[in-house]
């Protein structure tokens, strides 16, 4: 696991709201943190008139909340994720619930009233607090501020005069953008106050007979935090997101008597979105391979808070009274659910390519100082950890090349700083650049004699073939070390061709599977009835000794070095595409081995989705590699296409130069052939 990456539950905490009424049937165990709520139902499956009984709802939470204390709420649900996004995590906190229960007070607060502050505020106050008390960490802190208003989303931080707009989701690799957003950076408390209650000016809220301030849409307040960390000379630099979701409540319009239209069509909008929010954690808990996150703006806003790269956390409020006992329940069992997602968080780093850089540099510098500290320690002075000058380079090659033609032995080659270092218990080697650079040399020169060697050889035709020789009259074939030769084949070997009476004409020539044929009033006389061996020593006269030739070989061998490598990637993707597939295998294999899990078995539950996650994973990256695999195919046959069309172009142009100096000499093939040799 990468360094500062965890796998976090979600966090769900219950405030219940205070009532002069509580219900008689919910029980709240805060030591425990749960809740039980006893349901009287009628049983009338047994005969006779039906009785009453009591079912007993148990729900299991992370805490308890029954106080009005604004600052209890925040140490409780919402103080360690903000100290952790000013480590560098992104953060989110959620309220959810019916409406009326208490979310936009658990969230904003009474700003009249100092104590009641909300999250939010709080929030607000811990992250300009460290500002000022750290400023070596130069923490930078942006803001904005949006609303999900029926299926739109609008800016409340947009600039004064310009008209409201709903913004565009924007979504590449996995990450949630909005074009056109307002990012304000802010600079202390008192600005970001300022802002805020700006945006929350532009709400969109309206009166019903449950609150006379009722939120009509999903709010998303947003800080972005950049800080550095470290020494001035070596910082990381790390960007946070800190997300603060005041949800609209869900709501039944006979108990709010929302029978006017527009509040009847935003209580719609809320409850649809709402449903498929609910929806989406459903699908997450279950580990499905589509999670819907597309189906509304809101799930959309959402997604990297619920499954992605990000510590969240849930304040469920809820009305504790009688009339609102079915809106608990259900607020209960979303919590429930939720309870069961669970996050990857990282640090997020910046990348930072001139910091990086400082840092290396210095670290090379702090390393070579400890070498050379224990090499003086240990008596060994000469030793060099510097790079190698261009005349200790050129040195070393003469000294290597006189070492080659016997005129220097192996001794009068410096290799002194290299050392083999005993110490106690401890042995280590120090390698020297000087040995590397030896050692570079000596096959450089190798590569260089053998070039010259063979091209020598070649010029001669004292190079033996790998295998046995072909027949004087052999088909056009490939050689190692000689390129294709351009013999021609018996006539009764080749194909029968449709343009003639069943043989080809002395005129043709085979290039892989590429036919040239050439009229014979053009070709002199002599010119084919010469021998395979003849032909191919001119061949290799035109390759290696005109400029052409060398030109168009060039490019062949260029082209398959080329297809060699797209050759050897294509085999490295077939064996990770087979990894894969052994993997998800295996993952399917321990799926099935579970077989059918009990709903209420929530540490089966929390594997099976872990499985399934690692499933949908291990998928993705079979067909990333599958697909990757289908382009290089193309690429190789491409390059296939240009090696073959070199070879025809390259053969093309011999048989013109072989032709052309044949005529116009005017002599035979033979006595031509010898005085070219």
């Amino acid at each position: 696991m990468p360094h500062g990456e965890c796998q976090c539950r979600i966090k769900v905490h219950l405030r219940m709201r205070p009532s002069s009424k509580p219900s008689a049937a919910l029980h709240f165990d805060e030591t425990k943190a749960m809740v039980r709520i006893d349901v009287q139902k009628k049983q009338s499956n047994v005969g006779g008139p039906p009785r009453s009984y009591t079912d007993q709802i148990v729900f299991s939470l992370d805490s308890v909340i029954q106080t009005t204390n604004q600052e209890t709420v925040f140490d409780s649900c919402a103080k360690k994720l903000v100290e952790d996004v000013l480590q560098g995590y992104h953060g989110t906190i959620m309220t959810y619930g019916q409406v009326g229960s208490g979310k936009t007070f658990t969230m904003t607060g009474d700003m009249k009233v100092y104590a009641h502050r909300g999250i939010a505020p709080r929030a607000m106050h811990r992250i300009f607090q460290e500002k000022e008390t750290k400023p070596e960490a130069g923490i930078r802190v942006q803001m904005s501020y949006v609303e999900v208003y029926n299926e739109g989303i609008y800016d409340l931080l947009q600039t004064r005069g310009e008209p409201a707009g709903s913004l565009m989701i924007l979504e590449e690799n996995g990450l949630v953008e909005l074009r056109g957003l307002t990012k304000m950076p802010v600079e202390n408390e008192a600005e970001a106050l300022k802002l805020y209650f700006e945006g929350e000016k532009l709400r969109s809220y309206s009166d019903h007979s449950l609150n006379q301030m009722s939120s009509r849409s999903h709010c998303v307040l947003t800080f972005y935090i950049e800080r550095r960390t470290g020494i001035r000379t070596l910082q990381d630099v790390t960007e946070a997101k800190l997300n603060l979701v005041d949800l609209a409540g869900n709501e039944r319009v006979k108990k709010t008597s929302d029978y006017r239209g527009h509040l009847r069509r935003e209580a719609m909008a809320i409850n649809k979105s709402l449903t498929f929010l609910e929806q989406t954690v459903y699908a997450l808990r279950l580990g499905q391979g589509y999670i819907p996150f597309r189906q509304s703006r809101l799930t959309t806003l959402l997604k990297e808070s619920l499954g992605g790269n990000c510590k969240t956390v849930l304040i469920v409020c809820a009305w504790p009274e009688d009339y609102f006992l079915d809106e608990t329940i259900g607020s209960l069992r979303f919590a429930q659910r939720v309870k069961l997602l669970r996050t990857t968080a990282i640090i997020n780093k910046k990348l930072d390519s001139a910091g990086t850089e400082r840092r290396y540099a210095k670290e090379i510098i702090e390393l070579r100082q400890e070498l050379a500290l224990k090499d003086a320690l240990s008596g060994h002075t000469r030793i060099s950890y510097d790079e190698l000058t261009e005349e200790a380079k050129t040195e070393l090659r003469n000294k290597i090349e006189a070492f080659i033609t016997d005129e220097k032995e192996l001794d009068q080659i410096p290799v002194e700083n290299f050392r083999q270092v005993s110490h106690s218990s401890i042995k280590y080697h120090v390698v020297a650049k000087q040995v590397k650079e030896l050692l570079c040399l000596f096959k450089e020169a190798h590569v260089s004699i053998r070039a010259q060697l063979e091209k020598v050889l070649a010029e001669y035709g004292l190079i033996p073939p790998p295998e046995e020789p072909p027949p004087e009259d052999s088909g056009v074939g490939e050689l190692k070390g000689h390129g294709f030769h351009v013999g021609i084949a018996p006539l009764d070997a080749r194909p029968e061709s449709s343009a003639s009476s069943g043989q080809m004409s002395p005129g043709a020539k085979r290039c892989g599977v590429t036919m040239l044929t050439y009229k014979e009033n053009d070709v002199p006389e002599g010119v084919w009835e010469c021998s395979s061996d003849i032909r191919n020593d001119a061949f290799l006269e035109f390759k290696n000794g005109t400029e052409e030739g060398q030109q168009q070989e060039a490019i062949i061998k260029s082209k398959e070095g080329e297809l060699q490598i797209k050759r050897r990637y294509a085999r490295d993707i077939c064996a990770t595409i087979n990894e894969a597939k052994k993997e998800i295998q295996g993952v399917k294999k321990l799926i099935k081995e579970r077989g059918i899990i009990k709903p209420d078995d929530c540490a089966e539950l929390e594997k099976r989705a872990s499985l399934l996650t690692r499933l949908r994973s291990l998928k993705s990256a079979y067909h990333k590699a599958y697909n990757e695999l289908k382009t290089v195919k193309v690429d190789v046959e491409a390059v296939q296409q240009e090696v073959r069309d070199g070879k025809e172009m390259l053969l093309e142009s011999f048989y013109g130069w072989f032709q052309t100096l044949a005529k116009y000499r005017g002599q035979e093939t033979e006595d031509f052939l010898a005085s070219v040799a």
